[in-house]
């Protein structure tokens, strides 16, 4: 009966790691494409400016193109609470979106720090993840994790083939 009680103990375990996993993975990439989303809001005027053509990205627009492609991609509503069919377990919290139009540009969050070097943007997440009971009573964690996922996107432009 303990060996039982034990090997249900590892298999919550196993399945609350592999979830965990699986939602970070999937958090990751959806703030990756909202990133991308957010870098691709440049300003054509001071990109084809001839005296002095430079990388812009419009911070409005910008910010709403993250949100937007965010809040699709992890199911969430308008004020970042999941939708039903959603990896979050909870409203999922924007910790950190910056636009970098002047780098270098040094920033810390927690024990993560990182200079961004180029024009980009940047952003941070918390999505909440509920354990399993039966993990939680094994392991004594709480019942909601919250799991960081970071990540940093540079828009690339080529230059036009024969001009």
């Amino acid at each position: 009966m303990v060996s039982c009680m034990v090997l249900f103990g590892v298999l919550a375990l196993v399945g609350d790691v592999a979830r965990l996993y699986a939602v970070k993975v999937s958090a990751r990439h959806a703030l990756n494409l909202a990133l991308r989303a957010a870098s691709n809001q440049l300003d054509m005027e001071a990109l084809a400016d001839p005296e002095n053509p430079r990388l812009v990205i419009k911070e409005a627009d910008a910010e709403a193109a993250f949100y937007q492609v965010l809040q699709a991609n992890l199911r969430l509503d308008s004020s970042n609470t999941p939708l039903a069919g959603s990896i979050a377990d909870g409203p999922v919290e924007v910790c950190y979106f910056r636009v970098v139009n002047a780098p270098p540009y040094t920033y810390s969050f927690g024990s993560h720090q990182e200079t961004v070097d180029r024009v980009g943007v940047t952003g941070i997440i918390r999505v909440p993840v509920k354990l399993s009971a039966f993990a939680r009573a094994a392991a004594e964690v709480p019942e909601y994790v919250g799991l960081y996922v970071h990540s940093t996107v540079v828009p690339e432009v080529l230059p036009r083939e024969g001009g």
